[in-house]
């Protein structure tokens, strides 16, 4: 048995994030045969970095959970300033003014910093999740004991800055969700990794037999946050624009999740649900006919998994290399770059529903194949022995 710290930015069970499902699925799984404890924020809502739970020791499912408070809360428009002030200086940019938009970033938790340097010495290796946020930055460079970064890399303005070659180099082991996560981080820093791990996450087959597929709904979904970072704005211009020339008024697009920092369009086909269970979810991935997803950003997308699992076709924002390589490689959905793709993609699909759903069993079948409880278990076990070694 081993002894396993994880350091992560949020945990949560249900939390409505990738990397915070990642790192509940990962201590879970861990703490079956493994002793785990989780260092980690106060913080519910990463937006602002609140402190809403209790800080200190608690023990939940056979995880040992240890909260510290967050010193101060996140100010989106001076994060934002900071870094475009950093990223205007490039290479010449000081560590101070990098470290001002880290603690802006958060969540800037000093004490759990200080936790994992003093009682590193107590776990046999680490497991460092997220490569952005100021817990994972700070502890890396103070790390004496074996450790794997799970770093969800994305082609974004902030992977640029020089402080965060302290989560990127070929020093380090990694576990990376995507071959394409894998490729991000090789096409900037030239250089190969050479110690590293594909694993991703796991997804619960949820899919009950039905007599019904729903081939015919005209319901398109979105699912997680709506905020402009995650394509959003975009999505619903590309929509509308689709609509002018489809004059489809039976096509409705439902938008699964809380809405951030961003104005709705008043569209009488665009829904939003706010905040819904997993239940809930899962029924309305079951009554739609395909996911959409614009986001730039991934470096795994738990989204179109849930949508496949469910034998949903997906149709995805080509800017992302990650979710681009999941549908080629599944053969489970199609991608638009632009308005007038977008426009094609969605009639070809709405026109050819066979196709679609042809589709949709492939998704299912890929995740079967590579996203199972069973398989990621097996790959997370390895992992640990390796680091062991």
């Amino acid at each position: 048995m081993a002894k396993i710290l994880i350091v992560t930015a949020r945990f949560l069970e249900n939390a409505s994030g990738g990397a915070e499902k990642l790192a509940y699925d990962y201590a879970s799984i861990l703490s079956e045969s493994n002793d785990v404890t989780v260092c980690t924020s106060s913080a519910k809502d990463y937006v602002s970095w609140k402190n809403e739970l209790p800080k200190g020791q608690i023990n939940e499912n056979q995880i040992r959970i240890i909260r510290f408070p967050v010193k101060q809360t996140r100010n989106m428009a001076k994060m934002n300033r900071l870094l475009n002030q950093c990223l205007e200086k490039g290479d010449s940019v000081s560590d101070k003014e990098q470290f001002e938009f880290l603690k802006e970033q958060g969540p800037y938790c000093p004490d759990l910093v200080d936790y994992v340097i003093k009682e590193q010495n107590h776990f046999d290796i680490a497991v460092l999740i997220g490569y952005l946020y100021y817990p994972v930055v700070a502890s890396i460079p103070n790390l004496k004991i074996p450790f794997v970064i799970v770093p969800t890399f994305h082609d974004e303005p902030p992977f640029r800055l020089p402080m965060y070659k302290k989560t990127y180099s070929n020093r380090y082991i990694y576990s990376f969700n995507a071959p394409e996560e894998l490729a991000v981080y090789e096409d900037y820093t030239k250089q190969n990794v050479h110690s590293y791990f594909l694993i991703g996450t796991y997804i619960n087959d949820t899919f009950k037999n039905q007599n019904h597929n729903n081939s015919h709904s005209n319901q398109l979904i979105t699912i997680g946050r709506i905020e402009p970072a995650k394509g959003y704005p975009e999505l619903f211009e590309f929509f509308k624009n689709w609509n002018f020339f489809a004059h489809r008024s039976d096509i409705s697009m439902k938008c699964l999740g809380t809405i951030s920092s961003m104005e709705i369009p008043k569209d009488p086909l665009i829904v939003f649900t706010g905040y819904i269970s997993e239940e809930e979810k899962i029924s309305e991935i079951q009554k739609s006919f395909l996911l959409l997803n614009p986001s730039a950003y991934e470096s795994f997308s738990i989204s179109i998994m849930e949508s496949w699992i469910q034998e949903k076709a997906v149709l995805i924002n080509a800017k992302s290399t990650v979710m681009r390589g999941h549908c080629l490689r599944s053969q489970g959905g199609l991608f638009y770059s632009d308005s007038l793709s977008f426009q094609r993609t969605l009639d070809f699909l709405l026109e050819n529903r066979n196709i679609a759903n042809r589709m949709g069993k492939n998704g299912r079948q890929y995740v079967l194949a590579n996203f199972s409880k069973e398989v990621i278990r097996k790959k997370l076990n390895q992992m640990v022995s390796m680091l062991l070694g």
